[in-house]
């Protein structure tokens, strides 16, 4: 499997994990934070939903533009790149003013949309192909793993240091993967073509996946299961720590459960779409269970032990950020092989409008009903909607390979 000397898929996996984890601490340590920023600006907490959607908005742009740059670069270089990026935001958003703040989140949200594609380019080469959804979902787990780095660090260190400490440490902690990369560059990256154009139809990737029904509707779902995914890593601190007063490590502490529940969903729907060789299925249980858990938020109160609030969340979060893996998998499953980075930029393209216009209706949900409960029981209906397309798209899939499937 390792196509020549040098680092094994172990390394290979283990360094995708590393990078995914570390540049989603990234991404997510601003809201974690969210109480501490907001008092240092003099600003609502609840904006902090505006910063996380243009992160998305250019996670889209890079998405669009960038899915391609595997092909000339490699997709080590261009994880590489992606993480340099990510280093630049942290950066930009330690400088002291608030607009900066915002500013910052172009360069992470640029630097977070080249790392799925380029990633499921060497997954899909050099895993096994009995054990793709499972390798696919335990690369994925980065999102989660970030998720609990940014909930047990980010208020912590907020508390204790300053804010600003917690990004310059992960900044520091990205600079070092990108180094450890280099290692397995030059065989991960030896199917590059150096003259590919890097001027491409920007779009190429969106049109193939709108012209196939099941990965339409597929990147459809996952457009509005990011929307729970999103609200859920943004909000649980400023839920808990501003309309429960727990106060803001407590807070921390639920948005930890659901991102552990991330980790443990994202292996076992991997696992169990391996075994059942059903992924639509899968999606379709996982999307069930998430709504209902998104509406049992409405009986979270103050008065509720905190322990049982985190089990709520740890449901909530096995599925609002447990499917990206089996997800993914299905999605180059779908895919042409030599299109696969492409098909998977387009499909993401759909998933990261999810992720730019959730937290803003979000954000107006909570203005217009005073209540962070009441929005996020509204999560309910992207996660209808999102069930809806998979068991529509399961039906279009079937009946494309029915000897398939």
């Amino acid at each position: 499997m390792n196509g020549g000397r040098g680092p094994g898929f172990g390394f290979l996996l283990g360094a995708l994990l590393t990078g995914q984890t570390i540049g989603t601490v990234a991404t997510m340590l601003l809201p974690a934070m969210a109480p501490k920023v907001a008092e240092t600006y003099g600003i609502s907490a609840s904006l902090i939903g505006y910063q996380i959607s243009l992160l998305a908005a250019a996670m889209v742009l890079a998405l669009v533009f960038g899915s391609h740059l595997s092909t000339r670069w490699g997709p080590c270089r261009v994880t590489q790149v992606g993480l340099l990026l990510l280093t630049a935001g942290c950066v930009v958003a330690i400088l002291p003013h608030v607009a900066l703040l915002f500013a910052s989140a172009l360069a992470l949200g640029l630097g977070y949309g080249l790392l799925t594609p380029s990633a499921s380019h060497l997954l899909m080469r050099y895993a096994p192909a009995g054990r793709r959804n499972l390798v696919f979902s335990l690369k994925q787990t980065g999102v989660p793993l970030g998720g609990i780095g940014a909930a047990v660090i980010g208020p912590q260190v907020a508390v204790a240091f300053g804010w600003q400490w917690a990004l310059a440490g992960n900044a520091l902690a990205m600079l070092l993967i990108v180094m450890q990369l280099e290692k397995g560059r030059a065989q991960w990256d030896d199917d590059r073509d150096p003259h590919a154009p890097l001027a491409v139809a920007p779009f190429a990737g969106v049109a193939r996946v709108w012209n196939d029904p099941a990965l339409r509707l597929l990147s459809i779902a996952g457009g509005c299961f990011v929307i729970v995914q999103v609200c859920l890593s943004t909000f649980t601190v400023v839920l808990f720590a501003e309309e429960m007063q727990t106060g803001l490590i407590a807070a921390g502490i639920v948005l930890t459960a659901s991102q552990v529940g991330g980790v443990a969903g994202r292996v076992f729907w991997g696992w169990l779409a391996d075994l059942t060789r059903n992924c639509f299925a899968v999606l379709a249980v996982l999307a069930a269970v998430m709504l209902a858990s998104s509406v049992l938020v409405l009986g979270v109160t103050p008065a509720l032990p905190i322990a049982v609030s985190c089990a709520l969340f740890f449901v909530l979060g096995s599925t609002a950020s447990g499917w990206n893996g089996a997800y993914l998998a299905e999605v180059a499953q779908l895919s042409p092989r030599a299109a696969i980075a492409s098909a998977t930029g387009g499909s993401l393209v759909f998933v990261n409008v999810g992720k730019t216009v959730g937290p803003i209706a979000f954000t107006h949900a909570y203005l217009a009903g005073g209540s962070y409960t009441l929005a996020f029981a509204l999560l309910a209906v992207p996660a209808a909607v999102g069930l809806a397309c998979v068991l529509v798209a399961r039906r279009q899939d079937r009946a494309a390979h029915p000897e398939v499937r």
